[in-house]
């Protein structure tokens, strides 16, 4: 009997496993051949005709400036805002379509489908984000698609796809090196015997840094990462197909990296100088998982994925807090005429005399993080005459904890040097917390003619726990959250369709909130077009998004707070508009020049006027736009393509973005800076089996305030040059 199968999505609670077999004749089962890439949308021709927003970037994409920096590659994307800190990406501030970009903390963050974020639902902070240069996709989907995914939908989700298992012996060694000390080491190797496929991928790479300390050193980082998978596809096994895969991981990272940034003058005289009393900072972690992936396959239309994985993360960042007593970081840096003595002190300009407000405190903020879960999910296809039904459903449950343990010391400034003064200052913050969860959604799409609709619902039960033993508090956060959601794709013509979609999204409270703080909830609503032809594909969707209650969460940047308090915002209202446009001239000639175009325009606003104690709102007027949210982002890409070689430039821009709440003119008050830079490729293939690349980021050296978080202005990366080279064999 002989079997065509072209789509099966097998593991789908927070994404979905496409199965492809082959064609073939088989007399006691089917010839079959999974790809265990989790694929959310579908891939590339799904997301152009979802009834959804869908964004893909294959292999090809990512190659093309081989950036190892995830604020980077999202930048092609639009309804993406990225907030810059540290110039490598290291801990990339994400946000979608307008929800905050903080630690990327309210939005669904994905490894294969699986949560990677290291305490989704008791700690959303985004510390740990995989390597982007060991994944072979990245997707972006918002709108409706995203009831499948959570707990944080309202803006959307990010899922990083690791490589399928090779059909055949493939590997590679990818080298690289650059300026300010940048290396990079990759090696790869797989292969497929009978039932048996498997991979390892081993990654280093890391830099001195760009930043100048003003007492000498490294500002760099070093990141270590191994992985594996196994995959087994037994030929008969209990007389139905399946196909298992064991995949495991471990990642480590020690950065230079501090929270302090400068005073707006120091900026201006030299944005890329480090203050001496950062001279203690660095950043500290290991990561590891293991996932045990199973798909099952029932019949043509019927399969079931399941996946166990567990993940641990710790992390140790000791960094400057501020002084010991006396005003917070933020204020010393953004008014340091009222403050000359600190910002001496910082500076390392003068030597502290031995009392608490000349004493620089410093904090271990030493955590460790555990998720583990279990995620099933059931793919069913039907038609019924004219109406071809996809049923998807799922269930989850989930645990993850954090344990924090700060512990402050204090030092005092001599001659430039941090000295401590031996006292024992004790712990800042000593708490921990858990979180049960349970997830299930229902999701059917229906394709009738010329039609594709879709209806379904989320709903998640989130029990978590919290301890506070500096304080000796417990409390208990328990909390039902019901998504649902609708969309409608009308394929007009060959070329041109349209979208529309509306649906609830949320954002839990975390485990410590107080009972008077609500969740996030907000109706989504999407409307938009598609354009696709050979030469030209085209999208422009508008978005809108009414908030019953926006979340504000306390982070260690933040004054007057404890880390993780929440605090309500009110009635929020975001809307914007999204193009993205790829066009390609001369194709099918020797050489094609792709043109690439995305943009986005946001506006936000809240619909009350209140006092918050949350640093990043303060006194909120009614109709003041959220803070680090640019009106306008926009890059083009402009290409040309051969046979054995590529070359591109894209030009990005950012506009300015508000540190706190407001309104009017940027002039007066704290503000990013709008900045436009330009990165150039090239590519080259001598052979089939060795590519030759050299990169320039930021050619024109553009200068600019990204960030006034965690505490002062903060730069852009200058300047860097790339080179790889890479084997085949």
């Amino acid at each position: 009997m002989k079997h065509m199968i072209k789509s099966l999505s097998a593991v789908l609670v927070l994404g979905a496993v496409d199965v492809i077999a082959a064609d073939g004749q088989s007399d006691d089962a089917f010839d079959k051949q999974f790809m265990e890439e989790v694929i959310v949308s579908g891939g590339k021709e799904g997301a152009r005709t979802m009834s959804g927003s869908a964004y893909v970037l294959d292999k090809a994409d990512l190659e093309q400036f081989d950036f190892s920096d995830l604020n980077k590659v999202l930048s092609t994307i639009p309804g993406v805002y990225i907030r810059q800190e540290d110039g490598f990406g290291l801990r990339p501030n994400i946000g979608l379509r307008g929800v905050t970009s903080e630690r990327s903390q309210k939005i669904t963050l994905m490894e294969d489908g699986i949560l990677i974020t290291p305490a989704p639902y008791s700690a959303p902070a985004a510390y740990y984000m995989p390597n982007v240069s060991r994944m072979s996709t990245l997707e972006v989907v918002k709108g409706p698609a995203t009831i499948k995914y959570g707990p944080n939908n309202v803006g959307g989700s990010v899922n990083l796809v690791t490589p399928a298992i090779p059909d055949e012996q493939t590997g590679f060694v990818d080298l690289g090196a650059g300026s300010d000390g940048y290396e990079k080491y990759q090696a790869f190797f797989g292969d497929r015997i009978g039932d048996f496929g498997y991979w390892i991928d081993g990654l280093r790479f890391g830099s001195d840094g760009f930043k100048e300390l003003d007492t000498g050193g490294d500002t760099g980082f070093e990141r270590n990462d191994i992985n594996a998978k196994l995959q087994w596809v037994p030929d008969d096994f209990l007389g139905v197909p399946q196909r298992f895969i064991l995949k495991a991981g471990y990642a480590d990272e020690n950065s230079d990296e501090t929270y302090l940034g400068l005073t707006q003058q120091d900026f201006d005289n030299n944005p890329l100088r480090r203050y001496a009393a950062s001279q203690r900072d660095n950043f500290d972690s290991e990561h590891r998982l293991v996932n045990l992936d199973h798909g099952l396959y029932l019949t043509e239309s019927l399969t079931i994925g399941t996946q166990i994985y567990w993940n641990y993360f710790k992390r140790s960042w000791n960094k400057l807090d501020g002084f010991v007593e006396g005003p917070s970081l933020n204020d010393i840096l953004e008014q340091p005429d009222l403050f000359p003595r600190q910002i001496d002190i910082i500076r390392g300009d003068i030597n502290s005399n031995p009392v608490a407000t000349d004493t620089l405190g410093v904090t271990d903020n030493d955590r460790e993080y555990e998720s583990a879960g279990i995620q099933m999910a059931a793919d069913y296809t039907v038609d019924y005459g004219e109406f071809a039904h996809n049923v998807e459903a799922g269930l989850r449950y989930h645990y993850d904890s954090i344990d924090r343990d700060h512990l402050s010391r204090s030092y005092l400034m001599s001659d430039s040097d941090m000295v401590s003064d031996g006292i024992e200052r004790g712990n800042k913050t000593l708490n921990d917390a858990h979180t049960d969860a349970v997830a299930t959604y229902l999701r059917d799409t229906v394709d009738w003619r010329d039609w594709k609709f879709n209806a379904g619902i989320r709903y998640e039960y989130i029990d978590s726990h919290f301890n506070d033993e500096l304080n000796n508090r417990q409390s208990r956060n328990s909390q039902s959250l019901l998504a649902p959601g609708a969309g409608v794709f009308w394929q007009y013509t060959e070329q041109l369709g349209f979208l529309l979609g509306i649906n609830k999204g949320f954002s839990p409270t975390g485990a410590s909130a107080s009972s008077n703080v609500d969740a996030e909830e907000a109706i989504n609503f999407e409307y938009g077009l598609r354009y696709d032809t050979e030469v030209l594909q085209a999208q422009v969707i508008g978005f809108f998004s009414d908030y019953d209650n926006l979340i504000g969460r306390c982070r260690a940047s933040d004054s007057g707070c404890e880390v993780g308090e929440e605090f309500n915002g009110g009635e929020v209202q975001i809307a914007g508009l999204e193009v993205y446009g790829n066009y390609l001239v001369n194709a099918g000639g020797a050489v094609e020049f792709p043109i690439n175009v995305s943009y986005t325009h946001t506006e936000s606003s809240f619909q009350t006027s209140f006092d918050s104690s949350f640093s990043q709102w303060g006194n909120v007027k009614q109709g003041d736009a959220l803070p680090y949210l640019p009106e306008n982002i926009g890059r083009i890409q402009f290409g040309a393509e051969a046979a054995r070689w590529e070359a591109f430039a894209a030009v990005s821009y950012q506009g300015e973005m508000r540190d706190k709440a407001g309104r009017g003119s940027f002039d007066d008050v704290i503000h990013t800076d709008e900045y436009t830079t330009l990165d150039l490729s090239v590519l080259w293939r001598p052979s089939d089996a060795w590519l030759v690349q050299f990169t320039v980021d930021n050619v024109t050296e553009e200068e600019a305030i990204v960030s006034w978080r965690p505490f002062g202005a903060r730069p852009n990366s200058p300047r860097l040059y790339r080179g790889r080279v890479r084997y085949t064999f």
